[in-house]
């Protein structure tokens, strides 16, 4: 039977709703490098119904039009600093709308280009402005940003996100942090991701993402400011699964960053509960007039697994497993975990790193350090000297 599958052990106790509570925790955890300021994100979250999502949407929303025309007001005086600072901030939080956002009403989309439109506004006057990129994949062009520091050949690392994270929101997770220790950086997102989906609505998610990686790696090894042979893959969240399915095909990958590794998602999904599961379509008009926060969960599980119902999910999902096939993972492999993360999650990194068959290495995020959160919202600074500090040990 599986265990259980958490958010985090530690809570802002800002909202009874456990779900907004993570949510807030990880906007505030973009603080770390400039994705946002505590004050910001308290105030907007004591204007927030607690459980409503429309609430959720609108409040972030003025949050981030305020910010973003504070980013407009430095750049007409010529302040550059304050208004890539302003900027940045503002893309989050209109990411922190789209979060919660219907696919069904348009204002998601358009609350997913604001926040691209601010974080290329304020990242073209970071140190390394980055190069705004479409890597061809089949039929479809995905979106991202590659950063390169300074000249000769360097170790690049290549990011992706899971469920629900963009590739804006990576730079404040690791993008920055690999920058300031003079790593390429590469982020992206894939097929069924957050900008793909609004792009590609008939592309969803997908249990093959070795092709997705191939096609990033064949796009950026030509430079020549790449290191071949020193070239990181790291997935965060349901991204854990992505670049470990990758790695058992792809072999030019150096090194893994799985946080957290999932081998099977039909399981993993079980630990969070199965009560809507069991909502039938005929149901939903009802389900989503009288709960919004369902009407979204379903919208979002739907649209990103390109199902109708839950019926269909519960097939689609069974594919998204590579228990039997993690002894083909032979690159060096490094498999994050929070202990506020519950039974499940643990039991699935377990389950990796005993099945990997490469050198490897495993990590259990604890309470005591503040890390406990999913992806380490809480505590990035020392999820990135974790990250780095191993890799430098294994590029070396």
């Amino acid at each position: 039977m599986p265990g259980k599958v958490e958010k985090s052990a530690i809570s802002i106790n800002f909202f009874k709703t456990s779900a907004f509570d993570y949510q807030l925790l990880r906007a505030v955890g973009l603080h770390y490098q400039g994705g946002a300021t505590i004050g910001e994100c308290l105030a907007t979250a004591s204007r927030i119904k607690d459980g409503d999502v429309t609430s959720w949407v609108l409040e972030w929303e003025k949050t981030a039009k305020l910010v973003e025309k504070q980013g407009e007001d430095f750049s007409k005086k010529g302040q550059d600093i304050g208004a890539c600072e302003s900027y940045l901030r503002a893309s989050m939080y209109y990411r922190s709308a789209e979060f919660y956002g219907f696919f069904s009403e348009p204002n998601k989309k358009e609350y997913w280009q604001k926040s691209k439109e601010c974080f290329q506004k304020g990242a073209e006057l970071l140190k390394y402005p980055p190069e705004v990129v479409e890597i061809p994949f089949e039929d479809m062009k995905l979106p991202g940003y590659y950063f390169k520091t300074e000249e000769g050949e360097k170790p690049t690392i290549i990011v992706m996100s899971g469920f629900d994270g963009t590739a804006e929101e990576l730079y404040f997770y690791i993008g920055a942090g690999a920058l300031q220790r003079g790593y390429n950086v590469l982020l992206f997102e894939g097929p069924g991701q957050v900008g793909p989906i609004h792009l590609y609505p008939d592309k969803p998610l997908r249990p093959d993402y070795h092709g997705v990686i191939k096609a990033v790696v064949d796009f950026i090894i030509p430079r020549k400011e790449v290191d071949e042979d020193k070239l990181v893959l790291v997935g965060y969240s349901l991204g854990g699964y992505f670049v470990s399915e990758a790695v058992i095909h792809e072999k030019r990958i150096r090194a893994c960053v799985a946080d957290s590794p999932i081998v099977d998602i039909a399981e993993y999904y079980q630990g969070m509960g199965t009560e809507m599961l069991d909502i039938d379509e005929k149901d939903y008009p009802y389900v989503f007039k009288k709960y919004p926060m369902a009407r979204w969960a379903i919208e979002s599980i739907n649209r990103r697994y390109g199902v109708k119902n839950f019926k269909e999910l519960t097939e689609k999902i069974t594919h998204f497993n590579i228990e039997n096939k993690l002894e083909k993972i032979t690159c060096t492999t490094l498999a994050l975990v929070s202990e506020g993360e519950g039974d499940d999650a643990i039991a699935q990194a377990k389950k990796f790193f005993d099945g990997v068959g490469g050198d490897k290495t495993m990590h259990i995020f604890t309470v005591q350090e503040g890390a406990d959160s999913h992806c380490q919202v809480s505590n990035m600074a020392l999820m990135n000297g974790f990250i780095f500090g191993w890799l430098d040990e294994v590029l070396s």
